[in-house]
């Protein structure tokens, strides 16, 4: 009964919410920003969504198929209100909204002028940088050049760790900033939807291995961290210890680090400094938090104890570095390596389950987590359809169980050089079967095939 009750109140402050958006948004398009018109609906519209979002960390608003739906419940009311806010955002190409508990008064004209404005009079596509740039930091935007954005952000934070160690290297000081702005947009980016930058994370680089690696477990790790429940000054945080863990690796020796095979007893001694190392590095920098330079130090600590450094009697890892430690093994797990060949997302997983029954590895609360947020088939898992055709897992969509695939391999057994997206939740119109489904996981690194090709077309 408080259930029914809860989401009828919450529905009724939803709509009350978007009665107050409609007003501002119309009131902007008349007045400027002083006029006490606009004054007024702004603090009906401030006061409305802090009553919404409660004690939560966020809102969304999203539309599906014409429905409006917060939070991943549908709103199905006839509302005028509700319709209009629909309509308008469905003509921007605006997929979802995300209001965090952050929201400042000041921060809702911009958005508002934002949204008001006609697509041919909005300097670029990218809208969260346009919200940035008006100091808009509480809300954020997924829209239909979302995924063009993701990538851009990926790649920003390739540079930035590259930077990074090149100062290291170089005697330079560290530029603390620089790190910072590239997991906040690696954050953002994963709040709006995570399964994007997750797909990102597939795509390997042997070459830039250090580079890349940091920047997939500054992704998993912060993509975890959201899952679990930590709030968004955490999750950067946690983003930023998954960014640098492995600093240290730059005071590793590259016969070492680079060795084609397996290490010999004196070389992993050497190899297991690099957490000891990475903390000498940051441990102090101005803008470094000392729990950050504890993640470092800590990423290869186990809750059973083992692992390496060595902890004090009674002590255990923090629980961020926890997080890391999963984030960091299933990357590596699945990535190419001279004395290894990968894994793929599910044998990564299936090993890492293992090794947490077997030896308590892994917090396994935390690891059960995991594996409901990479779901049945992780991104990057090969799989054959009904239809004969071999397609590749590359993203889930919001709340869905059931992923979109790029298709690879014709039914006929031939490669397809553009992969053909679909949706695994698309039904036949008349039956109401699905027009695909999946039959079983296939093995495609035994067939020559490099999924990470695949997945950055």
């Amino acid at each position: 009964m408080n259930d029914k009750v809860d989401e009828k109140k919450t529905k009724e402050l939803f709509i009350n919410t978007m009665k107050f958006m409609g007003g501002a948004l119309s009131s902007l398009k008349l007045y400027p920003e002083t006029h006490p018109s606009v004054t007024k609906t702004i603090d009906e519209l401030y006061a409305a969504l802090q009553k919404l979002i409660g004690d939560k960390n966020r809102i969304v608003i999203a539309v599906t198929r014409n429905i409006p739906v917060l939070d991943g419940v549908p709103v199905y009311e006839s509302n005028v209100h509700l319709q209009s806010f629909t309509k308008l955002i469905q003509d921007k190409g605006i997929e979802l909204i995300i209001i965090k508990s952050s929201l400042k008064r000041k921060e809702l004209a911009p958005f508002i002028e934002l949204v008001n404005k006609k697509p041919e009079d909005v300097e670029t596509e990218d809208l969260n940088f346009l919200l940035e740039k008006k100091e808009v930091r509480s809300i954020l935007i997924k829209d239909i050049n979302f995924t063009e954005s993701a990538r851009e952000t990926y790649f920003s934070a390739i540079d930035a760790i590259e930077k990074t160690l090149d100062d290291i290297r170089m005697g330079n000081k560290i530029n603390v900033f620089e790190n910072k702005r590239a997991v906040k947009g690696i954050v953002n980016s994963i709040l709006i939807d995570k399964s994007v930058l997750l797909s990102l994370s597939m795509i390997k680089n042997f070459n830039d291995y250090l580079f890349s690696h940091s920047v997939n477990v500054c992704i998993i790790a912060s993509a975890l961290a959201e899952e679990i429940g930590f709030n968004d000054e955490e999750i950067n945080e946690i983003g930023l210890g998954g960014l640098l863990h492995d600093i240290g690796k730059l005071k590793t020796p590259k016969t070492v680090l680079l060795k084609p095979g397996k290490l010999n007893d004196q070389e992993w001694k050497v190899m297991r400094q690099h957490p000891s190392l990475g903390f000498e590095l940051i441990y102090g920098l101005k803008g470094i938090d000392k729990k950050i330079a504890r993640m470092v130090y800590e990423h290869h600590m186990r809750p059973n104890v083992k692992g390496y450094p060595k902890p004090k009697e009674n002590s255990k890892p923090i629980a961020e570095s926890q997080i890391i430690a999963i984030a960091d093994t299933y990357d590596a797990c699945t990535t190419l390596r001279p004395y290894q060949n990968p894994l793929s997302p599910a044998e990564a997983m299936a090993k890492m389950k293992k090794m947490t029954k077997e030896t308590g590895d892994f917090n396994m609360e935390y690891l059960e987590v995991f594996f409901n947020m990479m779901g049945l088939y992780p991104i990057g898992t090969a799989v054959r359809l009904d239809t004969n055709e071999l397609a590749l897992v590359s993203r889930y969509t919001q709340k869905r169980k059931i992923p979109i695939v790029k298709i690879f391999m014709s039914r006929e057994g031939k490669i397809i050089d553009e992969p053909k997206e679909v949706d695994l939740n698309d039904k036949n119109i008349d039956t109401g079967k699905p027009l695909r489904s999946i039959i079983s996981e296939v093995d495609i690194l035994a067939r020559n095939i490099d999924p990470t090709v695949i997945l950055a077309k």
